[in-house]
């Protein structure tokens, strides 16, 4: 784990409009502590993916205590696809949506392609992982979320892109995933040498917008995925590491998802991600 820092993130107001924020929580990524919001009492509740949404209205400020750990983890031969037993968070994270469909005529036709018959999950998440990193390339990046046709169709995607086709891909073959969404941090010597001294500060512009994968196994644990770091390392693009199995201590995670229906006062807004403050 990572040395503690501290994260101050400060929001202005903009046109009388309600600010929507997710909060970083406590996670097998990260630990969160010492939370402090201002004002204190904004509007805060749960989405269906278990994040913690907070709405201001007017100006905001957070801050709290980060530790970030790397995660490496290696998926067992054991697990089949039959192990996947129909459940309420199973078939909650096979629904298709806006941006990741695996329902869709061309992804179950791709994905049969690719795996035929196979039923070891490690070999089918291999296989898929392979055909992105090698079908995709990285570029058009984008603040909002590319859905799983714009990387079939174009090729050439974002982070957003090469994930929301992954899980496209695993969803048609019966394999619940889920879209992580945060920030990289910024790569900065000044930062690593006061990280040591334990006085590291990180703000907006020490963030990096990102995204990667998660699928869940039968036993109900997450096994993390990055192609796009991995495309961009392999093309020499990126020193950072990450990738199949691996997510390095680099990064904030905000929120888990997409496609997300908020409501304030009353109206109901369709939003794509939960990463950058937006105000509605």
């Amino acid at each position: 784990m990572r040395n503690s820092c501290r994260v101050q993130f400060s929001f202005g107001k903009k046109n009388n409009k309600h600010l929507v924020f997710s909060l970083p929580q406590t996670n097998h990524y990260q630990e969160i502590s010492n939370l402090s919001l201002e004002p204190k009492t904004p509007n805060l509740g749960f989405d269906e993916w278990g994040n913690t949404v907070v709405i201001f209205t007017n100006t905001a400020a957070i801050e709290f205590l980060y530790s970030s750990k790397n995660v490496e983890k290696s998926l067992e031969e054991k697990w089949k696809i039959d192990d996947y037993k129909s459940n309420k968070e199973i078939d909650f994270f096979l629904k298709p949506n806006r941006f990741i469909n695996g329902k869709d005529e061309k992804i179950l036709k791709l994905a049969h392609s690719l795996i035929k018959n196979e039923q070891n999950v490690l070999n089918i998440a291999k296989t898929l992982y392979d055909f992105v990193l090698n079908d995709l390339s990285y570029g058009k990046p984008t603040e909002g979320l590319y859905p799983y046709s714009q990387a079939v169709e174009e090729k050439v995607t974002d982070c957003g892109g090469f994930s929301t086709l992954l899980l496209s891909l695993f969803q048609s073959v019966g394999i619940p995933g889920r879209l992580v969404v945060g920030f990289l941090l910024k790569k900065n010597l000044q930062k690593k040498v006061l990280s040591m001294l334990h006085v590291t500060s990180y703000m907006f512009h020490d963030l990096v917008m990102h995204a990667w994968i998660e699928i869940l196994l039968p036993d109900h644990s997450w096994f993390p995925m990055d192609a796009s770091v991995e495309w961009k390392r392999n093309h020499n693009l990126s020193k950072r590491d990450g990738g199949f199995g691996k997510i390095p201590d680099d990064r904030l995670v905000t929120s888990f998802g997409q496609d997300f229906k908020i409501t304030v006062d009353g109206k109901k807004h369709t939003i794509d991600l939960l990463q950058l403050p937006i105000y509605l």
